[in-house]
């Protein structure tokens, strides 16, 4: 990887498209409100729905920040900025040069282009699928949390029946 004072400035696109996933993946992973908690969870106390909501913030930051951290590796693993660059390029070329009408360099542009926005949506894709699989897994964990507190209050609600159950039929001997 080359260092960043060897490259040239981040071209227009790059930024567009760092710009771009940064607001799709914030927006994806911040939907979920402390308003929402307490409401899936109001037989929760207050202090449970608290931990529960921070557990949940936790653990968007952390999807959130190896998200990010996969999208920048991948960008720089397969030199994403520089491609982009390079058609950056290509295309003040072409709009410069008015004279050339070589259809077969501006296909083969358009070409990796188009490849290259194909490649990008199926990562991207890929990168949603992941964090929707991710909260599929938590919310199964969350339903699994409220199932065993209300088995907890039909098990002591049990109790409950058999102790006053016990009594009564102890009295009557």
């Amino acid at each position: 990887m080359a260092p960043a004072n060897e490259s040239a400035p981040a071209s227009s696109r790059y930024s567009n498209l760092k710009k771009s996933f940064h607001l799709g993946a914030r927006s994806l992973l911040t939907a979920f409100s402390k308003e929402d908690v307490d409401k899936v969870f109001s037989t929760f106390t207050e202090a449970e729905r608290e931990r529960l909501y921070r557990m949940i913030i936790q653990v968007i930051k952390s999807l959130h920040e190896n998200i990010e951290d996969e999208f920048e590796s991948i960008c720089q693993e397969t030199q994403v900025g520089a491609v982009l660059d390079k058609i950056e390029q290509l295309i003040e070329e072409q709009n410069l040069d008015i004279l050339s009408t070589d259809r077969k360099n501006i296909d083969d542009v358009k070409e990796k282009i188009s490849r290259a926005k194909l490649d990008e949506v199926k990562y991207l894709t890929n990168l949603l699928e992941k964090a929707e699989e991710q909260n599929n897994i938590m919310s199964a964990r969350i339903r699994s949390l409220k199932e065993r507190q209300q088995d907890q209050a039909v098990t002591a609600d049990v109790v409950e029946k058999f102790k006053s159950w016990t009594s009564s039929y102890g009295g009557c001997h």
